[in-house]
């Protein structure tokens, strides 16, 4: 009987110590719901609870053991004496309770803060879809406040990764100060990085200006990515004094070899190689001018070098001096009155200036008008979406260097403010760029001209110094500006419509289709299909990537794309990168490889139309191209023809109106940053003529400061002119330039994927 009541008292205690291990779960559960402990503290509270158990219970057996039968002690159980006994017990729990409590309030003084896995996943969400947006600096400040809570150093890695990079920066000489701020909003704060030469380790995505300070050196500023600063090598810091005061140095071109120039209606102008040149940090103010007026400019006939010509007529240096006075009749700009300029403005830009007044004035100066690539070189329509926002396109001028919307060299004022006469003739008239503050924002991409006599109060002066003659007489030639006016254009008659339409027909043939590879990613099939093309004896390639995990029937999307492929000579380039988005989301592409692209190359130099029967065939050959893909899509059963989309992206959208009118299998489409082109084309190969007879659904998503294909004068009268009902089309417009995939990318993407999901239906 006292073994069983011995085995009775061990099982008691046991039970005792497991309904406590129980409570103390619970407690420590509940504390975890209502206060930030780790992660790990109800596991350690379970680990001790364990390893107490088998300590109480031999306690428990061994104390029993004594009570039942004293004279089992011997020397053999002294150990057990001094070990195995309550009070021993009572100070090990006593321990494991410090140890919970020491561990638990340590990490709660030093990484309560430190974040949950959950938390980081959706900070990783959060970082991507502002870095998507081209919300970099919001990105990194996110990024920075987590970076002192997490000690994992390889997510801590990964996360700056996605906002920033190494970037070494160095000049000639060493030891500059170099500064950065973000390029916006206006008024972002310079911080110090160091003096030269240094790495910094986590350099901001993003657009930001960088100033160079090294005494006795003149201070230089430039607006660069980090990728572009990466890439500079060492800044050269020119001596104070050395440099014409308010000029910087300038390197760059308007253009590319085998395209033209990047200046809408100037694409088909050969672009020049250019020497280094000086340019006005500011255009020229109304102080500056006047000492050319003081010094006698209107009456000194020495720097009126140009014949004055108005509608075909030369007139004397009386007469033209004649029309230049200001509101009073003095000599002087048409916005002066009584020979001068309001006091207060004497830091604003000159205005009410003829191209002939801003000609004899840089001439005054010793220095010269810029060319039209020479300001578009330091223009740089690319950082359109940049620069304007920060720009004054407002009510009247501001003080130079007031708007912060610089160049890339640390211009001011390029955009917007006044207008900025430059050397080349359009006929009688003169180019004047980069528009003024009552244009509307498109202004600084258009290649504008305005009669040599015009003498708007917007118009403008900016100076250059050529420091290099390279191609300076080439460059300020006359040129050919191409513009077409679409709202005063009208379409061919349905009668000669269809005698284009007739153009595109192709005979029945077959394709004798035949898998040439096949592919296979973790998320996708990519096949090369090799067919007949119908024409010429060529052979068409096309891809079709294929989305794992979907029997289909797969709708499917036909992809059109950006004029790159033109460059490029290689299957090899051939990739899913701009259309991934269509894959993740369950559609399959087909990617025809368009004559004249990748490996089927041909003579044609760009996508810039013109009115030869080399452009005109390639249009018809493309239009081939595309049915007789979807020829072999219909007769595959895994593509579902009857729910069959369209995305062409950039050459792709100026060619869509030819591709999705004759197309009718085409059921949807959505076009991104497309538009008209300035040229002309023979009417059979012209997309205007084409747009009435579009009747899919379409989505267009242009970028406001398109410096291709300009919003208002290319982008909207391409959506203006779809034959689509109204109900049926939608123009998107974003804040941003061209490469709006890089730069608003999420919204791209969600705008596409919404409009195929309402009229191709969400994907099964």
């Amino acid at each position: 009987m006292k073994k069983q009541k011995g085995k009775r008292t061990v099982w008691g205690i046991l039970g005792i110590y497991v309904v406590g291990s129980w409570i103390c779960l619970q407690v420590v559960d509940v504390l975890g719901q209502n206060l930030p402990l780790p992660s790990w503290a109800f596991s350690l509270t379970l680990v001790l609870l364990v390893l107490g158990a088998p300590v109480t219970a031999a306690t428990a057996y061994l104390q029993s053991r004594r009570q039942e039968d004293p004279g089992t002690d011997g020397p053999a159980s002294g150990l057990d004496h001094k070990f195995f006994t309550w009070r021993t017990v009572l100070l090990g729990g006593i321990g494991a309770l410090a140890i919970w409590g020491v561990a638990v309030t340590g990490w709660l003084l030093v990484g309560a803060d430190q974040p949950t896995e959950g938390e980081i996943l959706a900070a990783v969400d959060q970082i991507d879809s502002l870095t998507a947006g081209s919300h970099f600096s919001q990105a990194y400040e996110l990024v920075e406040d987590l970076d002192g809570r997490i000690r994992d150093d390889s997510v801590r890695a990964d996360l700056w990764a996605r906002v920033s990079q190494p970037v070494t920066i160095e000049t000639n000489p060493e030891g500059a100060l170099v500064r950065r701020r973000d390029f916006a909003p206006a008024g972002a704060e310079w911080v110090d990085l160091g003096r030269t030469p240094l790495t910094v380790e986590r350099y901001p995505f993003g657009q930001a200006r960088v100033r160079f300070e090294l005494e006795g050196y003149t201070s230089r500023e430039f607006a660069w990515l980090p990728g572009e600063l990466a890439a500079q090598g060492p800044v050269d810091l020119l001596p104070e004094g050395s440099l014409p005061p308010g000029m910087v140095p300038v390197r760059g071109e308007a253009g590319s070899e085998g395209y033209g120039l990047f200046v809408p209606g100037l694409e088909q102008v050969e672009n020049l190689s250019l020497g280094e040149f000086l340019m006005a940090e500011t255009e020229v103010t109304n102080r500056e001018y006047a000492l050319f007026v003081q010094a006698g400019g209107y009456t000194d006939p020495s720097c009126w070098e140009h014949p004055f010509v108005e509608n075909g007529i030369q007139l004397s240096f009386d007469e033209a001096m004649a029309q230049f006075t200001d509101a009073t009749g003095r000599p002087g700009p048409a916005s002066w009155d009584a020979g001068t300029y309001p006091p207060e403005t004497g830091d604003f830009p000159i205005g009410g200036v003829s191209w002939y007044e801003a000609a004899a004035y840089a001439c005054f100066t010793g220095k010269s008008l810029p060319t039209v690539y020479h300001w578009y070189a330091a223009a740089n329509p690319f950082s359109s979406h940049h620069v304007v926002p920060l720009s004054n396109y407002g009510n009247g001028p501001d003080p130079v260097r007031e708007n912060e919307g610089v160049s890339r060299d640390g211009i001011y004022d390029l955009a917007g403010n006044v207008r900025e006469w430059v050397q080349n003739a359009n006929g009688e008239s003169r180019f004047i760029l980069g528009g003024g503050w009552s244009d509307q924002q498109y202004a600084f991409n258009d290649a504008v001209t305005a009669p040599a006599f015009d003498r708007s109060p917007l118009n403008g002066i900016r100076l250059v110094q050529y420091l290099d003659s390279t191609n300076v007489m080439a460059a300020g030639a006359p040129l050919e500006l191409a513009f077409r006016d679409y709202q005063a254009e009208t379409p061919v008659s349905d009668e000669v419509f269809e005698a284009f339409r007739q153009a595109y027909s192709y005979d029945d043939t077959p394709l004798n289709a035949r898998v040439v590879s096949s592919d296979t990613t973790d998320s996708w099939i990519r096949e090369r299909i090799d067919m007949d093309a119908g024409y010429g004896g060529e052979t068409l390639t096309t891809f079709l990537f294929i989305p794992k995990g979907s029997n289909g029937p797969h709708q499917t999307v036909v992809y059109f794309p950006g004029s790159g492929v033109i460059y490029r000579r290689s299957f090899a380039d051939v990739n899913a990168g701009a259309f991934e988005f269509l894959l993740r989301s369950g559609r399959a592409v087909a990617f025809p490889v368009f004559k004249g692209t990748f490996e089927r190359g041909t003579e044609l130099g760009s996508d810039i139309q013109d009115e030869s029967n080399l452009w005109r065939d390639h249009m018809i050959a493309w239009a081939t191209d595309l049915r007789r893909t979807v020829d072999y899509l219909e007769a595959r059963d895994e593509f579902d023809l009857d729910r069959l989309g369209y995305l062409g992206i950039s050459w792709g959208g100026a060619v869509a109106p030819v591709m999705l009118a004759l197309e009718n299998r085409i059921r949807a489409s959505v076009i991104i940053v497309g538009g008209l082109l300035m040229q002309k084309a023979q009417g059979m190969a012209d997309p205007f003529h084409f747009l009435p007879r579009v009747s899919q659904p379409t989505v267009m998503i242009n970028a406001r400061f398109d410096s291709f294909y300009p919003l208002e004068t290319s982008g909207r009268p391409l959506f203006d002119n779809l034959g689509t009902p109204e109900d049926q089309r939608k123009l998107v417009v974003i804040d941003a330039n061209h490469g709006v995939l890089s730069y608003a990318r999420n919204q791209v993407v969600g705008e596409a994927l919404s409009w195929f999901d309402q009229y191709l239906g969400p994907v099964r």
